[in-house]
């Protein structure tokens, strides 16, 4: 850790210290049964001054975790060359042994903490996707999806929903056939892994223009990064969560579809600016798949339900998610 603290200390002031002494340290746990990471405040004195050094450690519960965490952060590592305004924060430190990662610490704000409008942060949140998605393109395997989707409507029980949903769902699997919308996928995108920088969000707040203004985004989390999976996943996984409580408060998710649009001009912009010559609905000739994501969201959420509450889709609390599905998957509100 020393040289840890003696290189950040050179970032931030550009002197160098040669002694260091550690004043205080504080800790945050967070986490779950998976994995927990540490919130790492370090107080130093040093030849040249006071210091703070943040650092977040996080400790895998296996050791194929913590390899496949290690594999996935090198492939989006260096995104911020790829485009300027994200990032992915660096392993200062990683021991096999103890299964844990020493991520660098960030001043950065979450999603809800920082002071943007909702179009702004959707925006921002849609230019990072671009980066870490990239322009390669290529045709989607959709089988892994059919049988995913397959799986969890046999847990339902009900064959006349079964039936119904399927129908639905089949002119995406059609449409994901026809796309090019093959890429690397983050997996698991959603506001709670993403920071912006506080420091640029103290400039941007001076800026009439969200879009002309520079905010650093930074992604974490890589431990579920796909390959060859389709680009509208992230984006469904990004929007499920905000539109199951939406709809759950007023009936309607007609605030996560003005949304929807900030989002993807934020993407179509990124990519263009990294060298796409296709915009997200030139990738996806025969529509795009968000909406069928979304879908499978809810769907993964109310069979989970369903398994760990034994409930049936006679359930009022299941009958609300069906409601949900069958509206997005009818309406194709985000397509």
């Amino acid at each position: 850790m020393q040289e840890i603290f003696k290189a950040h200390i050179l970032e931030k002031t550009g002197d160098k210290a040669n002694h260091i002494s550690i004043d205080n340290v504080s800790s945050e746990e967070k986490g779950t049964s998976k994995s927990r990471v540490h919130f790492v405040t370090y107080a130093l004195n040093s030849d040249i001054g006071k210091h703070l050094v943040n650092v977040v450690v996080k400790f895998s519960s296996d050791e194929i975790r913590f390899e496949k965490e290690i594999r996935n952060h090198s492939k989006i590592a260096n995104v911020s060359e790829i485009y300027s305004g994200v990032h992915v924060p660096k392993i200062l430190y990683k021991s096999s042994q103890n299964r844990c990662i020493i991520y660098e610490g960030i001043d950065g704000l979450s999603f809800r903490e920082a002071k943007l409008d909702l179009e702004d942060k959707d925006f921002l949140a849609g230019q990072a996707l671009a980066a870490i998605h990239g322009i390669e393109t290529g045709k989607l395997e959709v089988d892994s999806y059919k049988k995913l989707v397959l799986y969890l409507l046999s847990v339902l029980e009900d064959s006349q929903l079964e039936e119904e949903i399927l129908d639905l769902m089949l002119p995406y699997f059609k449409a994901m056939e026809k796309s090019n919308g093959a890429t690397r996928i983050h997996g698991d995108y959603h506001q709670g892994n993403l920071l912006f920088s506080s420091e640029d969000i103290e400039l941007a707040q001076n800026s009439l223009d969200i879009t002309n203004t520079n905010v650093r985004v930074y992604v974490i989390d890589p431990e579920f990064i796909m390959e060859g999976r389709d680009r509208n996943e992230d984006i469904g996984t990004f929007f499920a969560k905000p539109s199951i409580k939406e709809f759950q408060k007023t009936g309607s998710i007609e605030n996560s579809k003005s949304k929807i649009k900030s989002f993807i001009e934020g993407y179509n912009k990124v990519l263009k600016e990294i060298g796409s010559d296709k915009l997200l609905n030139d990738i996806f000739p025969a529509g795009l798949t968000i909406d069928f994501h979304m879908a499978s969201y809810v769907l993964y959420d109310l069979v989970d339900k369903i398994l760990s509450n034994q409930l049936t889709t006679y359930s009022e609390e299941i009958k609300d998610k069906v409601k949900l599905l069958k509206l997005i998957l009818k309406e194709e509100p985000f397509q």
